[in-house]
């Protein structure tokens, strides 16, 4: 009987071994605010991927810097283990810049969470997006240089030349600065402003996208002239390094694919007024090839440099 009871032990632990040898942890890498929603939202969707299988460990890993550059590169290193979530901005700054930037042509794309995110402008002085152009040199804080916000400011900067254009750590902190009345204005989606927003300390003054937002009705920047702009929206996806082996990548794509539907995922989009996406990987790769083609097109229009 005490023999027995040995064996069934050592099995038990033999197995818990297993698993745990089995459980592999796979970072998603984050390069910007670490408090923003964006970043929230693929905490969700790891920790729904953990309750729905064992094989793969989804962690979230900061590595801010180099408009997500710096994020972007790291899973070049780690191609097995690790992927990297960002918005549009994954596209936009290898377009205007050529060091210490990410290559494009060695990442595909594991999931596309959602597109047509508006980027909204912010005041505390103004209330409409005129008076702030026709400021002699108005100043609108950006988070980063190569970052979506970046592209906005430089629309607005095509009505008023004299802009100008300061650089944040992340959309909070340009926001913040802007209800502190340091900068005129600021870009950031409006999750990332909604605090300041609710409590008047901010005024919505224009968005991108086409669409009229019912609590912000009429302030669609099409409709003050700025040209671009209703393309000018945030798209988000995790992607993968070209090395992470193609059984792996599909099987990833399937865990994070049924979390990013998840109840709590979804509710985390709409804060962001993100619209859940349903492309499928066949499909990711076209979509990954018209995004960089529109963001080279883009940047070339705007950034002068």
């Amino acid at each position: 009987m005490i023999h027995t009871i040995k064996t069934l032990f050592t099995a038990a632990a033999l197995t818990m071994s297993g698993l745990a040898v089995a459980t592999e942890t796979i970072s998603i890498a984050w390069g910007f605010n670490i408090a923003s929603n964006q970043a929230t939202t693929l905490r969700l969707i790891a920790d729904d991927a953990n309750k729905t299988q064992s094989k793969y460990n989804f962690i979230i890993e900061a590595k801010p810097g180099a408009g997500g550059s710096i994020a972007a590169n790291h899973i070049l290193r780690n191609p097995n283990t690790t992927l990297v979530g960002m918005s549009s901005s994954f596209f936009i700054r290898p377009s205007i810049e050529t060091v210490g930037v990410h290559d494009l042509d060695k990442f595909k794309p594991i999931l596309v969470q959602g597109t047509g995110a508006p980027l909204f402008v912010v005041s505390k002085k103004y209330k409409n997006i005129n008076d702030l152009l026709k400021l002699e040199n108005p100043n609108v804080g950006i988070s980063g240089v190569g970052s979506i916000s970046d592209m906005v400011a430089n629309t607005l900067k095509e009505k008023n030349p004299n802009l100008n254009i300061v650089n944040f750590k992340g959309m909070i902190d340009a926001a913040v600065s802007a209800a502190g009345g340091h900068v005129d204005a600021a870009i950031t989606i409006v999750d990332d402003a909604k605090p300041m927003i609710d409590a008047k300390e901010l005024n919505v003054i224009g968005y991108t996208g086409t669409i009229d937002l019912k609590e912000y009705p009429g302030l669609q920047l099409t409709k003050f002239g700025i040209q671009g702009s209703d393309k000018l929206v945030a798209n988000y996806a995790i992607f993968a390094s070209n090395d992470m082996p193609n059984e792996k990548y599909i099987e990833i794509h399937n865990i994070l694919t049924k979390s990013s539907k998840s109840e709590v995922v979804l509710a985390s989009y709409k804060k962001d007024l993100i619209i859940p996406s349903n492309i499928i990987l066949e499909k990711s790769i076209d979509w990954y090839t018209s995004e960089r083609q529109y963001w080279k097109n883009t940047t070339s229009r705007l950034i002068k440099r």
